[in-house]
């Protein structure tokens, strides 16, 4: 895990879209595994770290 996977994981996001709605049925209990099947294993910690970023931007 880590912010470069959680990088690629956004990449796979904005490239799949029906992503959003799987993390979100999944729950935050299980975002690590979506991303993980995604091939971006990344906790959520790394996912927002990556998010803020890429506000800097």
């Amino acid at each position: 895990m880590s912010v470069e996977n959680a990088d690629r994981f956004i990449r796979f996001i904005k490239e799949d879209p029906a992503l959003i709605q799987k993390v979100k049925s999944a729950g935050p209990e299980n975002f690590e595994k979506v991303s993980a099947e995604a091939g971006a294993s990344c906790s959520a910690f790394d996912f927002v770290c990556a998010v803020l970023d890429g506000l800097k931007k």
